[in-house]
């Protein structure tokens, strides 16, 4: 009978468990929303928020866009002449104000500007180690974001023996030799023959082909621009369009006279004989011979062309427009102790064509670069590396870049050039 009480006693706590529970989990359902309304908030934040970032990073990626060289090599600054972005510091985002100001972007908006980094020359206009920040802000709504990029433009050092813009094509026993005796073209390359060794092989961005080739279809390279005024200041002779020549370090003018054979002359008759007696501008063309040529830089207003030289010329040739330089020269290029390494590494740069061909009679050293394009051919042997930028098609000089015959060059990558990338690379970046 106690027992059967008992046990009655279990419907009395039921109703009073059941409702405790009820609380507990009406108390987590509260806990729960508010919890999650307060998720729902954070996440929309979230996204909002990268959408602002990603709409500054629309902003750092135009810029730098802009800063690149174009296919036709124009930049936004003369940053290489001068020496590092003070015109992109001067000016760069007025004249680009249409495509980094107040931009409309995945329904925001970015705004850019490019200062100068802390190059410690306390001065923010003057940039001395070609690098630059670029600041973007982007607006979503009412959030906002800023992003800085730190960019830079390098000195150019070649990763291959040989690299072009355009087509390269080769035939003949020709060796491309060293630790970076490679071929690269950014567009097709064709190898005919069986003869030629190409040490590291050769790859095109299109199609690769013939001996030595390794691939097709990989990644364009970097090819700089590369224009020779930017050199002119380094050079010690300038022949001139209207066939005079001036001597840089004195400032004097030699003028060819021709009654009695010719003669250089400033001013005394044949006072520059020794200097210049192999140089003539003959039908809009400086030609060189074999006679006196004084060791140097040459600026060359205009087309340069040459079947000799005289025995052990040391020179290095900038040229506005083309370089055709032939025969059995004897030929090495010219280092001015008080230059630079990488000005020293310069041997022929052309506005428009280079054609090397002959049998120079020893090893030349440096580099070869071509505003168009460029064929070598013969016994040539370069210590160096070669570059066509393939900009234009306008001097008929060179049609197509060729190798051919016995050349010979020797790369193995470390040859700094006196002139930077036509591409800015980003070396940091953050979010502030």
């Amino acid at each position: 009978m106690l027992k059967k009480k008992w046990l009655s006693k279990e419907d009395g706590v039921a109703l009073p468990i059941t409702i405790l529970v009820l609380v507990v989990m009406g108390a987590l359902a509260v806990v729960a929303t508010q919890w999650s309304s307060q998720d729902v908030k954070r996440t929309e934040r979230y996204y909002k928020t990268r959408e602002a970032f990603y709409i500054a990073e629309a902003g750092v990626q135009q810029a730098i866009d802009l800063m690149n060289y174009d296919s036709t090599g124009n930049s936004p600054g003369a940053e290489v002449s001068s020496g590092g972005f003070d015109e992109v510091l001067d000016d760069f985002v007025s004249n680009n104000s249409a495509k980094l100001t107040n931009i409309s972007y995945a329904n925001g908006t970015y705004n850019v500007t490019v200062s100068d980094n802390n190059d410690n020359d306390g001065d923010v206009a003057d940039d001395d180690d070609n690098t630059l920040v670029i600041t973007s802000q982007g607006d979503k709504g009412d959030f906002s974001v800023t992003l800085e990029a730190v960019v830079t433009r390098r000195l150019f050092k070649g990763e291959n023996a040989i690299t072009t813009e355009g087509d390269l094509g080769g035939n003949g026993s020709f060796t491309v030799g060293g630790t970076n005796g490679s071929i690269h073209s950014n567009s097709e390359v064709t190898i005919s023959g069986g003869s030629a060794t190409i040490t590291q092989g050769a790859t095109a961005s299109g199609s690769c082909t013939g001996t030595g080739c390794v691939s097709g279809g990989v990644a364009p390279q970097d090819i700089p621009i590369v224009e020779p005024s930017d050199f002119k200041s380094y050079c010690d002779y300038i022949l001139k369009s209207d066939g005079t020549i001036q001597e840089v370090s004195s400032g004097n003018i030699y003028t060819f006279t021709s009654p009695g054979g010719g003669n250089w002359t400033t001013s005394s008759t044949g006072d520059g004989n020794a200097l210049f007696d192999g140089l003539k501008l003959q039908s809009g063309v400086w030609k060189a011979s074999s006679s006196s040529i004084a060791d140097g830089m040459f600026y060359v207003e205009g087309d340069f062309s040459t079947t000799g030289t005289p025995a052990g010329w040391q020179t290095t040739i900038i040229a506005e427009g083309y370089i055709n330089f032939g025969g059995n020269a004897d030929i090495a290029n010219y280092k001015d102790a008080s230059d630079t390494a990488d000005i020293q590494n310069l041997f022929l740069v052309a506005g428009t064509d280079i054609e090397f061909s002959g049998n120079p009679s020893n090893t030349i050293q440096g580099m070869m670069a071509a505003k168009e394009q460029l064929s070598i051919s013969g016994t040539v042997t370069l210590e160096g590396f070669l570059i066509a930028a393939d900009v234009d098609t306008s001097e008929n000089l060179v049609t197509s870049n060729t190798i051919s015959g016995s050349l010979t060059v020797t790369y193995n990558g470390d040859i700094v050039a006196p002139f930077l990338s036509n591409k800015v690379k980003v070396i940091a970046w953050q979010e502030t």
